[in-house]
């Protein structure tokens, strides 16, 4: 089996010793293959290299197969190491990912809800009659009116979907936008502020 790549940026003035948030971001197709310096132009690097005050730890696995679903496994074994690392906070670990990577951010969160405090999904879609197993987790979905690669109404029914079965979802529609939304989302920042305000299991306590 080929080794999965990730790149990894640390906060400023990083400690072991200390704990810290971690987001896990999943790329789309366009930086598939095996170079992983084709993550670093994605949506949450641009944001950090200009936010030398981001506070969180950033994960972001290399997919080097078409899909994501085709090494899926694979995948779901390293966000699962990943987030037991001793210097990462168990209860603000974080997903978002965009297109390819947010129908992988989705099928993730449905895997795995007990493991992230919250979530922001780019123009993606998923098993919108699964969502029950996303309502313990905050998410915010992203998309774009004009998106015709990924159309609109897939991050509806997944918000909807969530939300009728008592979860937390809530959606931010871009009227002017298309397929790429991280622009706004991640790079000019839209998401951040929202990401970080939950912890894991606060609809839990609800």
């Amino acid at each position: 089996m080929t080794e999965l790549q990730a790149k990894f940026v640390y906060p400023k003035d990083f400690d072991e010793t200390k704990r810290y948030p971690l987001v896990f971001y999943i790329h789309g197709a366009g930086a598939r293959g095996t170079d992983i310096k084709a993550v670093e132009s994605t949506g949450v690097f641009v944001y950090r290299a200009h936010h030398e005050d981001f506070p969180a730890i950033v994960a972001a696995p290399l997919c080097y197969a078409d899909t994501w679903f085709e090494i899926f496994e694979q995948l779901l074994a390293w966000v699962d190491k990943t987030a037991r690392l001793p210097y990462v906070d168990p209860d603000r670990v974080y997903l978002t990912g965009a297109s390819m990577g947010g129908y992988t951010s989705w099928q993730l969160l449905m895997s795995r809800p007990e493991l992230f405090a919250a979530a922001a999904v780019l123009c993606g879609g998923g098993m919108y009659w699964n969502a029950a197993r996303m309502k313990s987790v905050p998410v915010h979905a992203y998309h774009g009116l004009l998106d015709d690669v990924v159309y609109p109404e897939e991050s509806i029914k997944m918000v909807n979907a969530i939300n009728r079965a008592g979860g937390k979802a809530d959606i931010t529609l871009y009227p002017d936008l298309g397929h790429n939304c991280w622009d706004y989302a991640l790079i000019r920042g839209d998401a951040w502020e929202d990401l970080f305000s939950h912890k894991r299991g606060e609809l839990l306590s609800r």
